[in-house]
């Protein structure tokens, strides 16, 4: 039988496990393979698509940056012939030849070069050399550019001379000429017959003048090139990546005549974009160097989207398995471990209450029902048991005949009277009343408080015989209540108890009786005079608690009134029994009032 046992539980488990597996199997082949095989086959159809795309992104911003940077150069060159359509050095350049006063001319060109030139971004310093010697300086410098007379200095020093030299073969043309780390823009001024009497030079601010050039989209480095020279080196020179790009910058610079219209190439495999372009009849190289990282990350922006939808699809099946595991899967199997402990004995046993679906709730309260519904069925089997052994024992007790036995106390109770004796006579009254009430013949459970109260008197009646002085009891009883029925013999267990651990050292008694309600409890108090040892408390604790007690164990009237209690009227109801205060000891029933009247 064991063996067979223990094979169902095997076999319960594993269909348990199965039906996990099976939900599993079923989420991964109805949504992790269908979503898993669109997102690879959208991965590959998407991938040469999105690098043409970064491709077109990346031309197309550098074509833009090198466009801008050109009309940058124009509106320089176009500064450049305004000193000429502005006639102002020429008339005081003649004006200066007629009459030789060059502070005159100086104060005239210089207020025009700052007028015209000291606050254009693009031109740090601007400096007229004329033909004829002059013992003055004649420039200005921008402070919007951020150049200061240093940059007059070195032009001086270093490139006034080269600058003359190219001059001399340039004619009305305009040139841009890069010297040590300077990039000069260079033109004759010339008399109405075309005879060059002063060279203009505008030192270009490159960061202003290229400045398009740091928006390349994905920039991280860059340099430029004029007819094959570097003007524009790339940053940060000791970096070492840096230095291995200005290589492969220089090494794609281009000779120069080689472009003749502009042409862009992206290499995709040094992550460079190069442009190649022609201004003011010059040769202009772009080179910019990109952020692989974040090409990398756009390029495969694509990967990230189908990653995502992968995680939201694992994402998805794992909420889908959860929902169907909550819902379907652990409501059987605490349904199945329930079933295994009443299988076992466990009666009662419940489960919460299930909110996930109607289906399952309504089963689970049905399970719920069943449960309860043996636990009361195992009760009333059990209650009827022990009402048939406690039927027999009394069928066994009552084979003395009850008759004969009140028969003999009223013989008794005659001869007592007939001999003067009324003490004896009261007590067989007492003893008659208090037999009456244990044989119970007209077999009643619920009686009267008023008639529960004679069976109480008749006890302390007895009680007071057998004290004489040293017994004293008092009863507080509301009469409106003298109607109510309680169950039969549970004051007079209370008041025998009391009586008996009652009493101080000298051996008086003294107790009380308060019968009294509120709007929710019904209350019997008995108070009697001593205290309880803690082995008494002790003793007191078990007989009101559900412990089985041992066979030579005394005193189970008052468990049997807590239990009758507690059994009739909830758990709210029964009996306590504690010191209240120093000698005194109290011994409380409380009854439920919407119990009993319902």
């Amino acid at each position: 039988m064991k063996k067979n046992n223990r094979y169902n539980a095997l076999n319960k488990e594993r269909k348990k496990a199965n039906l996990t597996f099976g939900m599993i199997r079923l989420l991964v082949i109805c949504l992790v393979v269908p979503f898993g095989a669109l997102s690879v086959v959208l991965f590959f159809s998407s991938a040469s698509k999105t690098s043409n795309q970064v491709r077109n992104t990346v031309v197309t911003s550098m074509e833009n940056a090198a466009e801008n940077c050109n009309s940058n150069i124009e509106k320089v060159i176009q500064e450049s012939k305004q000193a000429s359509y502005d006639n102002v050095i020429r008339t005081s350049y003649l004006q200066f030849l007629k009459d030789k006063n060059e502070a005159v001319m100086y104060r005239e060109i210089s207020s025009y070069l700052s007028e015209k030139y000291k606050y254009n971004s693009m031109i740090s310093s601007t400096i007229v050399v004329f033909k004829e010697k002059t013992t003055m300086e004649y420039y200005t410098y921008s402070n919007v550019a951020g150049a200061t007379y240093a940059s007059i200095s070195d032009f001086k020093n270093n490139a006034m001379t080269q600058i003359k030299s190219v001059a001399q073969r340039m004619g009305t043309n305009t040139k841009f000429i890069e010297i040590g780390e300077h990039l000069y823009l260079v033109r004759n001024l010339v008399t109405s017959d075309y005879n060059p009497y002063a060279i203009i030079v505008m030192e270009i601010n490159k960061s202003n003048m290229f400045k398009s050039m740091d928006n390349v989209v994905w920039r991280e480095n860059g340099a430029i090139f004029l007819d094959g020279d570097m003007v524009c080196e790339p940053d940060y020179e000791n970096d070492i990546n840096n230095e291995k790009f200005k290589i492969y910058a220089d090494n794609n610079k281009r000779n120069y005549g080689e472009v003749t219209e502009t042409e862009s190439n992206y290499d995709s495999n040094n992550y460079t974009v190069n442009l190649y372009t022609r201004c003011n009849n010059q040769q202009f190289t772009y080179i910019v160097k990109l952020n692989r990282m974040e090409v990398l990350n756009e390029s495969f922006t694509y990967v990230y989207i189908y990653v995502l939808i992968i995680l939201i699809t694992i994402l998805l099946a794992a909420l889908t398995f959860y929902y169907f595991y909550r819902n379907i899967n652990k409501p059987i199997s605490d349904l199945m471990e329930m079933s295994e402990k009443i299988e076992e004995g466990e009666y009662g046993i419940t489960l919460p209450a299930f909110e996930g679906n109607k289906e399952f709730g309504k089963l689970i309260d049905t399970f719920n029902h069943m449960s309860l519904g043996l636990e009361e069925s195992f009760n009333r089997i059990y209650a009827e048991e022990v009402a048939l052994r406690d039927a027999n024992m009394q069928a066994l007790q009552s084979q003395i005949n009850p008759h004969f036995l009140n028969n003999t106390l009223e013989i008794i109770n005659w001869k007592a009277r007939m001999s003067g004796n009324h003490d004896v006579s009261g007590m067989i009254e007492s003893l008659g009343v208090m037999m009456e009430a244990t044989m119970n013949r007209k077999k009643e459970k619920f009686i009267t408080i008023e008639e529960e109260l004679k069976y109480v008197d008749a006890y302390l009646y007895i009680i007071h015989q057998r004290f004489g002085s040293r017994f004293h009891f008092d009863k507080d009883v509301d009469e409106n209540l003298l109607n109510l029925k309680i169950p039969r013999l549970i004051v007079q267990p209370i008041v025998e108890n009391a009586v008996e651990h009652g009493g101080d050292k000298e051996g008086n008694i003294i107790g009380s009786l308060k019968i009294y309600a509120d709007c929710n409890n019904l209350y019997i108090v008995v108070h009697n005079n001593g205290n309880m040892t803690e082995a008494d408390k002790a003793k007191i604790e078990i007989l009101l608690s559900d412990q089985k007690l041992e066979e030579n164990v005394h005193n189970i009237g008052i468990r049997n009134v807590n239990m009758r209690l507690k059994l009739l009227y909830g758990e709210n109801s029964g009996l306590s029994i504690e010191n209240i205060d120093d000698n005194l000891t109290e011994s409380k029933l409380k009854i439920d009032r919407f119990k009993m009247e319902n």
